[in-house]
């Protein structure tokens, strides 16, 4: 009786240190291995095929089409916009929820028959929301009171000329508003971060800096950039408290110190180069508060960390679910994200593909603080298919860790038995 409840007590014990009966696919995640979280294609939420347009077809082209994301930390959510030029025409919004890990359209797209074509570039559709563009680096979310996901240029439907345009995404209402344009020479790729202690969004545009004061609904100008040339594949991250916004892409590292408004670029490199680790297109990269280090990501099981001070990338061996090669244009953007609420890293690749995170440092994240939401209304139109937040989906990772536990606790029970056995 004695060894049956020992066995029991080492069951109950192996549930726990798993996971086995916890929430989701990713609270066990060990540090430095990759998951794949299973049932996350996007494209189950794409809109449906109507008679003159392959919707859940080419919605493929919102990530495919050089564009980016960014993270609703409010609420712990990926949100996805893209598609533009000759690529795609639907302006919806796609939300992917580390509380559900399910993926659901929140916004969009504009009815059919409001979406203009023809040979030229359409910052607003019939309807007066904004038509689709590739976003590169261009989308930035701000956090509450202001809670809205910023877009900044981009390449528009349908001819591709570069949008000037500043638009705002309230998460609370799921309405579209158009802000003040940028300055005339902005354009395709400008990568932009959010400062939480100004509450600005810093933007690397043609030619200069500029800052934008999101509840003035205002630009100034920063640092002029007279011989810095133009570069469209590039991804950026910021460490508050150091004050310095790292942009990485094309080739090169450039930074900007936020106090000083001092702008380097191309900075010599300690070691590998940007173009030996990632080529010319843009790495994936994020700012992790917990290690406080720049992370990125550009393909494969790897990830690399960048030292501002010593100017030099490191390598760290990742294991787990291989995420496999990147494989958008243009490289990743803002599809590699830092999730608060969860300590992990989620990285999307394709519409057709599951989402996959990565744990770089122990611990299961910061509890998200209750914000507002808007109940429905799928905006422009469209289908709103998020519907009420359901349970965490389970799944097993690549880790093993939970399943390595509990080998290990039934492997020491099964031996205690034994022993009590032969007595």
């Amino acid at each position: 009786m004695n060894a049956r409840r020992a066995l029991l007590a080492a069951l109950l014990l192996a549930g726990a240190t798993s996971g086995i009966a916890r929430g989701d696919a990713i609270d066990d995640l060990a540090p430095g291995y990759w998951c794949r979280v299973p049932d996350t294609k996007l494209q189950a939420v794409c809109p449906p095929e109507s008679a003159s347009y392959e919707w859940d077809f080419y919605c493929k082209r919102v990530v495919d089409a050089w564009s980016g994301a960014t993270l609703d930390t409010a609420r712990g959510r990926l949100l996805v916009w893209g598609g533009g030029h000759g690529d795609y025409k639907g302006n919806e919004v796609y939300a992917f929820d580390f509380a559900t890990l399910a993926w659901s359209r929140i916004w969009g797209p504009t009815p059919e028959e409001l979406i203009p074509s023809g040979q030229a570039a359409f910052e607003e559709y019939g309807d007066g929301n904004p038509g689709s563009r590739h976003t590169y680096s261009g989308l930035t979310y701000v956090p509450p009171p202001v809670d809205a996901m910023l877009s900044m240029g981009g390449s528009l439907w349908q001819k591709g000329s570069f949008s000037k345009a500043t638009w705002s995404f309230s998460l609370a209402s799921r309405t579209w508003t158009r802000k003040v344009d940028g300055r005339p020479a902005e354009g395709f790729g400008d990568p932009s971060v959010y400062d939480p202690v100004t509450k600005h969004v810093f933007r690397r545009a043609y030619g200069r800096m500029v800052e934008y004061d999101p509840v003035a609904d205002s630009y100034a100008d920063r640092a002029l950039l007279p011989n810095a040339p133009w570069a469209h594949n590039v991804a950026a991250a910021l460490d508050p408290d150091a004050r310095l916004m790292v942009m990485v892409g094309r080739g090169r590292v450039d930074l900007y110190h936020l106090d000083t408004d001092q702008y380097e670029l191309d900075v010599p490199l300690s070691g590998p180069s940007v173009g030996d680790l990632f080529g010319e297109e843009s790495p994936g990269i994020d700012f992790d508060p917990v290690q406080r280090k720049f992370v990125l990501w550009h393909g494969g099981l790897d990830v690399f960390t960048f030292d501002p001070v010593a100017r030099a990338f490191s390598r760290h061996t990742g294991a787990g679910d291989d995420p496999g090669p990147v494989t958008t244009s243009g490289g990743v953007f803002g599809r590699f994200r830092y999730v608060p609420s969860r300590n992990v890293f989620v990285r999307v690749d394709k519409v057709d593909e599951d989402v996959f995170v990565f744990r770089m440092a122990p611990g299961a994240g910061t509890p998200l603080e209750p914000v507002g939401d808007a109940g429905g209304g799928g905006g422009g139109g469209g289908t709103d298919t998020s519907g009420a937040a359901g349970p965490r989906r389970s799944g097993g990772c690549g880790s093993g860790a939970g399943v390595a536990s509990l080998a290990l606790v039934l492997l020491a029970s099964l031996r205690y038995v034994r022993r009590r056995r032969s007595r």
